[in-house]
Order: structure tokens, then C-alpha cells, then sequence
């Protein structure tokens, strides 16, 4: 049995145990889902096809975006301006707050992001999480942002209802 069906065996009977789902990536490596998935609505039905537009590259982290030329679903991420009605909450699970608009709603898309990490101990990824959307920067309290994080997040927020909340976290004062 060749090294690459060893791993690949090794990959399958792993996952396989968990009943985690499987996909593949358009350069060949596997792509399995998280025990605790962000896979945000229905976008796991064009999980197949967006993966395969995406070619790892060697990469360790994997952010992409793809265009699927047509409204696939609604963003919950939108432009804010002046008139617009701004608060912030912690979503469950997030160190820091994240910046909410009121009176908005979800706007047409046809981009979903994809945010992989390849596998430490064989030659697959994670799929860290995926959503229909532009790509975002990193929140600005992430460990990994960086300093167009607070201008990118300036000029966006989420809708509102959109997401749950930690009761009580809510506050209009920007944290950042």
C-alpha cells in the first residue's frame, strides 16, 4: 500500500468515526468540518462546488472568496453610513464585541468566504468556517487583526437579530 492510500485511510477511518463530513478541495486535499461547525445557513449545500475553486497552494490558512456570478442568498454583514443606528454585543463564543446595526436588513450576495487551516498531522484541512458574504478583516479585538480590521469594521456591522447575542453585553460605547 503506497504512503498517499496510507494517509488517505488514515484520513477516511479518522473522520469516519466522528461522521464528520467530507469534501475536496480543487488541488486534491480532503476537507473535513469542525466537531463544532460555522457553517453559517444553507451554504453547506454549496460547499461542494465553492470547494473546488479553491487550490491550497501549500497554504497553511486558507481564505477565499468565491463569486458564484449570480444571488446565491443573503448577506447579514452590510455597509453602515451616518444615519445608521449602531450597537455592539459578545456573540457566544467571541472575546470581544462585535458591531450590530439596527433597522437593516440582509442584502442579496453572490459570494460565499471559505476559512480553512490545513491539518497538522496529515495532508488535509479544517474548515474553520463559511458563509455567504464578502471577505471580511478580523474583528477588531481578534487576536489576529490587524490595523485595517478597525476601518473595515467601521464602515460595516452586522444585522441585528441576525446572530445571537450574550444577553446583558449589548451597549452603544464602541469597545475599540
Amino acid at each position: 500500500m503506497s504512503l498517499k492510500k496510507t494517509k488517505q485511510s488514515r484520513f477516511r477511518d479518522c473522520h469516519a468515526k466522528e461522521q464528520i463530513m467530507q469534501w475536496q478541495l480543487g488541488s486534491g486535499e480532503g476537507v473535513v468540518d469542525r466537531h463544532r461547525s460555522h457553517i453559517h445557513g444553507n451554504v453547506v449545500r454549496l460547499l461542494p462546488e465553492a470547494l473546488r475553486h479553491i487550490h491550497s497552494s501549500g497554504r497553511q490558512f486558507i481564505i477565499e472568496e468565491i463569486d458564484f456570478g449570480q444571488s446565491i442568498g443573503e448577506t447579514i454583514c452590510v455597509t453602515t453610513g451616518h444615519g445608521d443606528q449602531i450597537l455592539f454585543a459578545q456573540r457566544p463564543g467571541r472575546f470581544g464585541l462585535s458591531r450590530f446595526v439596527k433597522d437593516r436588513a440582509p442584502e442579496q450576495c453572490s459570494k460565499i468566504v471559505v476559512i480553512l487551516k490545513k491539518a497538522e498531522e496529515d495532508d488535509y484541512y479544517v474548515l474553520i468556517t463559511a458563509f455567504i458574504g464578502h471577505k471580511p478583516e478580523p474583528e477588531p479585538w481578534d487576536r489576529n487583526a490587524t490595523p485595517r480590521s478597525i476601518e473595515f469594521w467601521s464602515g460595516r456591522a452586522l444585522v441585528w437579530g441576525s446572530e445571537p447575542i450574550v444577553p446583558g453585553t449589548e451597549t452603544v460605547e464602541c469597545p475599540w
